[in-house]
């Protein structure tokens, strides 16, 4: 991984407590704080930091993602005008498997290394990314295939825009730019989506809420063709936290989300679970 990623990470934790513009910021900063609670979790988002699992058929084949990452908060401070803002760091890897009975195929996985900054302003929260992603092929794809793959290596920003129009539904849109690019793949992207979430279906635990997400996102790497994602779940948790189990299904339509297979069209049902810390 690249040392950027790195030294980033520290300088953010260590730097000192200033407001965007140089204004004043409350002389109490909090170290290490809670992520995801300025700018909560992209529900419907494949790529997002997640710990997760899903299970669908491809190409005839039975199939399975699974993604172990986290974000953990380094810093948060508020402006002068209120708002609050944190940093990040984050990772994940995010793999497929070929399911085949007593021996299960390593496919491909996706290394991810992210530097976020999000900010809240009331019902208004959003976050801007550094993000790097490389993707591999796996051992017993090669020796199936015979195929070394290529060389698949990104960094860029990417921000994303929030508001809560109600307690019970979310609107969502931004963009991204590839500073770096292995294969020289087209720069820009767009991404929108929206959330709808129901209040506590019952007050003793686990709590549960039901919800239905769509996120829609469209690169210039493959011609500004739609990915789409839609899922619809149940949220489960002790005390209606953010720290929750989610079992849902999702609908994908779109070309892999997989470096390795970015040019692949896909179409799938699946079923998953997902762990939000």
């Amino acid at each position: 991984m690249r040392g950027w990623v790195l030294t980033l990470s520290v300088l953010l934790a260590a730097a000192p407590a200033r407001a965007a513009g140089g204004g004043a910021v409350e002389a109490r900063v909090r170290g290490f704080p809670p992520a995801n609670e300025l700018f909560e979790r992209l529900l419907a988002d494949p790529r997002q930091a997640q710990t997760s699992a899903r299970y669908y058929r491809a190409l005839g084949l039975d199939a399975a993602d699974v993604a172990l990452g986290n974000t953990w908060g380094l810093r948060r401070w508020r402006t002068a005008s209120g708002t609050a803002v944190q940093a990040d760091l984050e990772g994940m890897a995010y793999s497929v498997f070929k399911l085949s009975g007593s021996v299960n195929e390593f496919e491909t996985v996706d290394f991810f290394a992210n530097l976020p900054v999000e900010a809240r302003a009331g019902r208004w929260s959003a976050r801007a990314t550094l993000f790097h992603e490389s993707s591999h092929l796996g051992d017993d794809y090669i020796r199936r295939t015979g195929s070394d793959g290529t060389r698949y290596s990104i960094e860029g920003l990417r921000a994303v825009v929030s508001y809560d129009a109600a307690s019970w539904a979310r609107l969502y849109g931004g963009a991204s730019y590839l500073l770096h690019r292995i294969p020289a793949v087209g720069r820009r992207g767009v991404q929108a989506g929206f959330e709808l979430t129901t209040g506590d279906l019952r007050r003793a635990p686990p709590r549960c809420r039901l919800y239905f997400a769509e996120d829609l996102q469209s690169k210039e790497a493959v011609g500004w063709n739609l990915n789409s994602n839609a899922e619809i779940g149940v949220r489960l948790s002790d005390d209606g936290s953010r720290r929750s189990v989610r079992v849902h299904l999702d609908r994908f339509d779109g070309h892999a989300e997989f470096g390795q297979f970015y040019r692949m069209p896909l179409s799938t049902n699946s079923v998953g679970v997902s762990f939000d810390f």
